[in-house]
């Protein structure tokens, strides 16, 4: 047996529900795969975790990630959960996409002095990336954050709000600078 259909092989074996076809490469992480499903022909580069927390200092919480049919994950990319996110068809993420739900606090002055690691997980609500979204190197997705159908996010942008269907959007925070 190769190495590349053992990685598939242990990466089913961690997830919920995966389609047909599918590629991981070396170092792919699988944390909570009971709460994630992959659609058919995913690919997925090297060094990349997909999280979904069910617990956190003490919490327990409900996560959801499904990422549909067609979905191609560059290097080092990380999708973090414990509420939902949503990644639909056909959707390129660049190196070095981070795609979170949830944040250590709420950044609260009560917080200030708790160190982070030690604040409990909070979620601003679920990430939804519609179909045929393409995210550049090192886009960053926020909690709460809708991206529409056919959106293209330039590199390196922190989308921090909704990013309406058929645009290109880019800065930090990333703002629409072209309809399509």
């Amino acid at each position: 047996m190769s190495i590349p259909s053992l990685r598939v092989r242990m990466a089913r074996a961690q997830i919920r529900n995966v389609g047909k076809s599918m590629t991981v490469g070396p170092h792919f992480v699988v944390r909570g795969g009971a709460y994630i499903t992959i659609g058919d022909d995913f690919h997925c580069g090297p060094d990349t975790t997909i999280a979904a927390w069910d617990r956190y200092q003490g919490e327990i919480f409900h996560p959801r990630i499904v990422i549909g049919a067609g979905v191609r994950i560059n290097a080092s990319a990380y999708i973090s959960a414990i509420n939902s996110i949503t990644i639909g068809d056909n959707v390129l993420f660049g190196r070095g996409v981070l795609i979170v739900d949830n944040s250590h606090g709420r950044l609260s002055p009560q917080e200030a002095d708790i160190p982070p690691a030690l604040r409990k997980l909070y979620s601003k609500g679920p990430v939804v990336i519609e179909d045929n979204v393409w995210l550049g190197e090192g886009v960053a997705v926020m909690p709460g954050v809708r991206i529409g159908y056919s959106a293209v996010i330039g590199a390196h942008s922190v989308v921090t709000s909704d990013i309406p269907a058929r645009c290109v959007a880019a800065g930090s925070p990333a703002r629409v600078i072209k309809q399509l």
